[in-house]
């Protein structure tokens, strides 16, 4: 009985380093989550342009003005994840329901299309898009971090501060693993394509040589 009172006793003394370790894990996947979103609000935004570039009629202005409204609400949903405050007035705490619950159908749909032009489209169209497979790996990663949020059933833990090194590191980190996927998608797309090559930007065209000369 005496063993048994003083491991009682002394359990709870383990507590707060352990909801200590849950807060600030909790807080990186919150960071990655934000930066996550913001890449993918910027890749939807680059398949919003290349549909509505596209020549295919009235279908094609259809989904790209859904694709451009679904880009504009992940890129607030991720400024709002990455300041802490995804609930305060009624319109971030409508994004908090309806993003969340949009990711799974918007990474099907993402995969469906994928799928179809890498592999089921006619055989002289196929193509792998690039930007389509950023989009589906921000999204895939976006749910991941969600779910591990969810998870972390401890509520106490989530509103946890990290140290400036930690905080530094998981901004860094976060920011550099979610460039490596936008970037590649974003040079793929339409917008990739008529972007002015780096080190161009200013430059003056040097002038032609007059003929016969």
């Amino acid at each position: 009985m005496n063993s048994a009172a003083v491991e009682e006793r002394a359990l709870p003394a383990f507590q707060p380093r352990a909801d200590a370790e849950q807060g600030t894990t909790g807080e990186l996947l919150r960071l990655l989550a934000g930066f996550t979103a913001l890449g993918s609000g910027l890749t939807f935004f680059a398949l919003a342009a290349d549909a509505l570039l596209a020549a295919g009629g009235i279908l094609n202005v259809v989904v790209g003005m859904l694709t451009g409204l679904w880009a504009a609400a992940l890129t607030l949903w991720g400024i709002l994840a990455l300041r802490g405050t995804p609930g305060r007035i009624r319109v971030p705490a409508l994004l908090a329901v309806v993003v969340p619950a949009v990711l799974p159908g918007a990474a099907a749909v993402v995969l469906g299309v994928l799928v179809w032009g890498a592999l089921l489209a006619p055989a002289g169209s196929r193509n792998f898009d690039l930007t389509l497979a950023s989009a589906l790996a921000l999204v895939l990663l976006q749910l991941g971090c969600r779910g591990a949020l969810h998870r972390r059933a401890d509520r106490s833990a989530a509103g946890a501060k990290l140290s400036p090194g930690r905080l530094l590191t998981g901004l860094f980190l976060s920011a550099v693993l979610v460039a490596g996927i936008t970037t590649p998608g974003l040079a793929a797309s339409t917008a990739g394509d008529n972007a002015v090559p780096h080190g161009e930007h200013g430059l003056v065209p040097a002038p032609a040589e007059h003929p016969g000369h």
